[in-house]
């Protein structure tokens, strides 16, 4: 499985840029400040130290065009700097880039606020909005079906991601389709430990899936995910997509990231009937779709 590392190839498709890149963004008033950001980006033994987006960019090139899919239900208070922080970060890792807002049926200012940064940043930013909750599996199909550019990765409305971390996916496009990040640092409660232990030891025994963390952020080759044939609407999603590309043939990679506590808004993730559905929906994968082959590094 592939690890990060100061190597590495410049991106596929990506024109090699002849200027210097950008220096990194100021500080955005609303994140948190330095001392509590750095952290995460202290590595594993044995890891090399996490770089900034300007470094990873001149290292290996930008992508031809990104788009960063914004998933959100009732994100007030956290969407607005999620996407700002989208817009400093993109232009210094992709030559074009565009931010889509996937309001999955909000019930609070959400809509607003997401009408509001698509009237500022026109060109930039695009909104979907779904008239009812679809669940991210169908928030992960509206933005695939949407976006525009050759690269696509899925972001939450919540903070817990920080977009500089998109940078770090950066080494492994030449030689992968679906580049999956790995959160280091997570202080979950002990229900979403066990959660996800459970997931990961039914994905390697049904399908063979050994990849660390499918439930995070990923970026996406969009020619290859775009065509699959997604059914599931909660949290499983991840899984069907992971199965059914690989079994397409798509090439995998890893790459270790940030993961920040949720700062506003209630996660659903945990949630009795979440966990009970996704159990189902993975059963379901299995018997229609099968084993999938192993993720290749």
């Amino acid at each position: 499985m592939a690890e990060e590392s100061t190597g590495g190839t410049r991106a596929g498709g990506g024109a090699e840029s002849a200027e210097a890149p950008p220096s990194a963004p100021a500080e955005h008033p609303s994140r948190p400040p330095a001392a509590d950001y750095a952290p995460h980006r202290q590595p594993h033994p044995g890891q090399p130290p996490l770089p900034v987006p300007a470094d990873h960019a001149a290292a290996h090139g930008k992508l031809s065009g990104l788009s960063v899919i914004v998933t959100a239900y009732n994100e007030e208070g956290s969407l607005e700097d999620v996407v700002e922080a989208i817009l400093r970060v993109a232009p210094q890792i992709a030559e074009k880039h565009e931010v889509l807002i996937i309001n999955d049926g909000s019930r609070d200012k959400t809509p607003e606020i997401a009408n509001r940064l698509e009237q500022k940043h026109p060109g930039e930013v695009r909104t979907i909005h779904h008239p009812f909750n679809l669940g991210f599996g169908g928030a992960q199909k509206s933005g695939f079906l949407h976006s525009h550019y050759e690269w696509c990765s899925l972001v939450p409305g919540d903070h817990q991601f920080y977009p500089e971390d998109l940078a770090h996916f950066l080494p492994f496009t030449k030689a992968a389709d679906i580049v999956v990040g790995y959160r280091i640092g997570r202080k979950d409660s002990w229900m979403r430990r066990m959660n996800t232990k459970a997931f990961r030891f039914v994905m390697r025994i049904l399908f063979g899936v050994t990849l660390r963390d499918i439930n995070w952020v990923k970026l996406f080759r969009k020619s290859l995910v775009a065509g699959l044939d997604l059914e599931f609407r909660g949290i499983g999603v991840d899984a069907e997509v992971v199965v059914k590309a690989a079994r397409n043939g798509c090439r995998f990679a890893e790459t270790q990231v940030g993961y920040h506590p949720r700062r506003t808004g209630v996660s659903t993730g945990d949630k009795f009937i979440n966990v009970v559905i996704t159990i189902l929906e993975l059963v379901y994968l299995w018997w229609t779709v099968g084993r999938a082959r192993r993720p290749k590094s």
